[in-house]
């Protein structure tokens, strides 16, 4: 297990559940209208059902190797029918492709629909300056503030950059989230509940090489995944 707030059989019942889901709306989509906006509208469902059913299986303790094929699917996929709505989907996808290093045609491909289609974004820029170094951030704007400008500061600003990463991690990355969808749903709404994972704390401790032995175990800080191949 790696998710502290809901234990294996919990999770077990949840992968069954979204799985059975993702079967619902494939077979409706194959049986229903072939009307475009019917169809794009469970496209995203179907997408969401799978990236949660991803995370589910990350945080019950599934080995990372057999997630990667998974999640470079998922990444074409969200590619292929993109819509630049959630600032956050993007940003997850870019954060664990960087994890897991994922393949550069893969990571090209999402990192040029984000190029081209989102609003220019520092934390979207310095993720895919790791991998495309012709690619600028240091002059981008900085989208969301709350909670991503202290992370900004781990990168750009803090001497002791794993103490800092800790700090974050404990004090800012959840509470700032507050008014997310997410927020909460262990407790308020298990329903939609999957995981709360802070990837890009984990991308950046990738790219900067961070002595990560003091954030082993911290809650929020996806380990695992940070050490793929590492």
């Amino acid at each position: 297990m790696r998710d502290t707030f809901k234990d294996k059989a919990w999770f077990d019942n949840k992968v069954a559940f979204i799985v059975g889901n993702i079967n619902y709306l494939k077979d409706g989509l194959a049986s229903g209208p072939d009307d475009p906006d019917r169809v794009s509208r469970i496209k995203k469902f179907i997408y969401q059902d799978i990236f949660n059913l991803w995370q589910a299986k990350y945080s019950r303790g599934d080995s990372v190797s057999e997630l990667v094929a998974p999640f470079r699917e998922l990444m074409l996929d969200y590619v292929a029918d993109f819509v630049p709505a959630w600032y956050t989907d993007s940003l997850w996808l870019l954060s664990i492709g960087v994890m897991l290093e994922v393949d550069d045609e893969a990571f090209g491909t999402l990192a040029g629909t984000v190029i081209e289609q989102c609003e220019e974004d520092w934390l979207y820029n310095y993720l895919i300056h790791s991998r495309i170094p012709e690619v600028g951030f240091e002059e981008s704007p900085l989208l969301w503030s709350k909670p991503y400008l202290v992370l900004r500061q781990v990168v750009e600003e803090a001497d002791d950059k794993p103490a800092a990463m800790q700090r974050y991690l404990k004090r800012s990355w959840y509470r700032s989230h507050s008014s997310a969808g997410w927020y909460d749903s262990h407790k308020n709404a298990p329903d939609i509940y999957t995981c709360y994972w802070s990837y890009e704390s984990g991308a950046v401790a990738k790219i900067l090489r961070l002595d990560d032995s003091s954030l082993v175990g911290l809650k929020y800080y996806p380990y695992d995944l940070v050490h793929y191949k590492a």
